[in-house]
């Protein structure tokens, strides 16, 4: 009886694995590390993924990208995109739950968020002035990049001002 059943759960099992999205790594669901398909840019901070047919957040940790509403809020979720939407992308994730928080890694182990401090559409939010996001958004401001690009003028808001600031108009 056992015998007959083990062939058709192997059947049952190539079955499923072969429905999985190509180039997706099927990983278990409590693993730090995962790869997932980026289906959406919601902003230049929050991405939504798929991975074995599910939906997730993921918050980039460690900046924090200009709203949808503030100036540079649309160039930042379009370079977010350029670089990852449609890419299967590795996760490292430091913060469970909805939604997850974690490191994105893609093409040759590029960091996302590393990549948007760098290019001027996001800020560092570490107070690490060492920190390699730190320097990035120092070589940033020097190189007048992205939101940096007024600053000898003016700073730009921060986005945690910037909600802040819409709030109290509520």
């Amino acid at each position: 009886m056992i015998r007959a059943v083990i062939p058709v759960l192997a059947l049952i099992l190539a079955l499923a694995l072969a429905l999985l999205p190509a180039g997706v790594r099927n990983a278990a669901a409590n693993s730090m590390t995962f790869d997932a398909m980026v289906i959406e840019v919601k902003d230049g901070d929050t991405l939504t993924v798929l991975r074995n047919r599910s939906r997730m957040t993921v918050k980039l940790p460690g900046i924090d990208a200009p709203e949808l509403d503030q100036p540079f809020g649309l160039d930042a979720k379009r370079f977010a995109a350029k670089l990852v939407r449609g890419k299967v992308v590795t996760i490292q994730m430091s913060r469970p739950g909805n939604p997850i928080y974690g490191a994105v890694r893609f093409s040759r182990d590029r960091i996302l968020a590393l990549e948007m401090v760098k290019a001027g559409m996001a800020w560092a939010t570490t107070t690490d002035k060492t920190s390699l996001f730190s320097e990035a958004q120092e070589a940033a401001k020097s190189a007048r990049l992205g939101l940096w690009v007024n600053s000898e003028d003016e700073d730009p808001v921060p986005p945690w001002e910037w909600r802040a600031k819409k709030r109290i108009k509520k």
